[in-house]
């Protein structure tokens, strides 16, 4: 397992640093994971989108072709004198395979009608409205702001059992060398300056005599 700590001039401050560190972290896994929620619920009702406007796209193609084959099966039934739906009476019956005139002109026109008053491609296909019955829900979705917990630790933050860092006792007692050390270094350069001076001062006696 992992110890998270922090140092701080008190006990007080150590633990409020801890608490906030943590708070932020959690913040910021908050934040990134809802993003990322919200990217993926918009691409994926995206690419649905897409695939069901395509698929809207190939049944229409599929109803304009069946309505002009209806067109063509009507023309072959009224060439042929058939007005109503040919009965086998239990034999065979063989039909064109491409355009079919077993339901005779009047059934052919019958469906023929229905055919052309479809407007939703849906309407006729079951897969296709619960997709977009699927797709319509995924777009109405909103991934709103949640506050919830990204991970948890065994403890929360308590105050320090014992003080990190030098004791004041080491602090003091450094502060005097130093001062000391800083003390005996300015005794030492007035010295040589007075010894300089008197130098000085014996050189231009002797020059004198």
């Amino acid at each position: 397992s992992w110890t998270l700590s922090f140092t701080a001039p008190t006990r007080e401050e150590a633990q409020k640093v801890l608490a906030g560190y943590i708070q932020y972290i959690s913040d910021i896994v908050v934040k990134e994971t809802l993003e990322n929620i919200r990217n993926q619920l918009e691409i994926k009702t995206r690419y649905e989108q897409e695939k069901l406007a395509m698929d809207r796209v190939r049944l229409k193609n599929q109803l304009d072709a069946n309505i002009q084959r209806l067109h063509y099966s009507l023309e072959i039934a009224n060439a042929a004198g058939i007005k109503r739906p040919v009965y086998s009476n239990g034999q065979a019956v063989k039909d064109d395979p491409d355009f079919s005139i077993s339901l005779g002109a009047d059934g052919i026109s019958r469906k023929l009608e229905i055919e052309k008053g479809v407007t939703d491609v849906a309407e006729i296909d079951g897969d296709l409205r619960n997709r977009q019955y699927h797709v319509e829900q995924l777009a109405a979705m909103n991934v709103s702001d949640v506050k919830f917990t990204p991970f948890k630790y065994q403890l929360s933050p308590s105050l320090p059992v014992k003080k990190d860092g030098p004791g004041k006792a080491i602090i003091i007692i450094l502060a005097a060398l130093i001062g000391g050390m800083m003390a005996c270094g300015g005794v030492l350069l007035r010295h040589a300056m007075v010894s300089r001076k008197m130098e000085n001062a014996l050189a231009i006696d002797e020059r004198l005599v």
